[in-house]
């Protein structure tokens, strides 16, 4: 008699199981303690096409330089749509993008988490971590500022793998659809600055 396979569980939500990796990481990682996550709202999208390159995560701050609510530009000015995400004003959105980041090794997952992270300036106010005057976001190079981070990865992945978030960073996007009935995500268009007036 032919052993049947096991039934998949009824449903997953990859950005609450993001979310939750995310608080943990906020509560062991002093450099990374001021971020609220309330206000960071964690989406998935996707770059089945290819196109994207080697896209596998992105951070969209939801505010201007220095936190600003608006910017001013050829006299005109611009504000970011408000967002909320149960009942709190966000400050900023991250991406996971489908397939590329779940297909990757799960430490390649964490750098990727951290990563995005480390981006969220310190003083947590909707703008970036601005890292130089012309390069602002990675600075004069992209491996110094993963360098940044390396000590606290190091010890969060230690920590990582005698947690249940480990058997979810395990899975590719094949063993997710595999394993879950239903795989759920919040997902939405990045967002980006309106004119206010003219």
């Amino acid at each position: 008699m032919r052993k049947r396979s096991p039934r998949p569980d009824d449903r997953i939500d990859l950005s609450l199981e993001l979310t939750g990796i995310i608080q943990e990481i906020v509560a062991r990682c002093l450099p990374l303690g001021h971020i609220d996550v309330n206000r960071v709202l964690v989406c998935v999208g996707s770059n089945r096409s290819g196109r994207g390159g080697g896209l596998y995560g992105k951070l969209i701050p939801l505010r201007f330089k220095d936190g600003s609510p608006v910017l001013q530009y050829r006299g005109r000015l611009y504000a970011i749509p408000e967002i909320s995400n149960n009942g709190h004003s966000c400050l900023y959105v991250i991406y996971f993008y489908m397939p590329r980041f779940f297909d990757l090794p799960w430490e390649e997952k964490l750098r990727v988490i951290f990563h995005e992270l480390y981006h969220i300036s310190p003083r947590f106010d909707g703008d970036i971590r601005r890292m130089g005057a012309v390069k602002k976001a990675h600075g004069h190079s992209k491996k110094h500022f993963d360098s940044l981070y390396a000590p606290e990865l190091r010890t969060f992945s230690m920590h990582l793998r005698d947690t249940p978030h480990m058997d979810f960073l395990s899975m590719n996007s094949r063993d997710l659809y595999s394993r879950y009935r239903r795989v759920t995500a919040v997902k939405m268009k990045h967002p980006r600055p309106v004119i206010i007036n003219c």
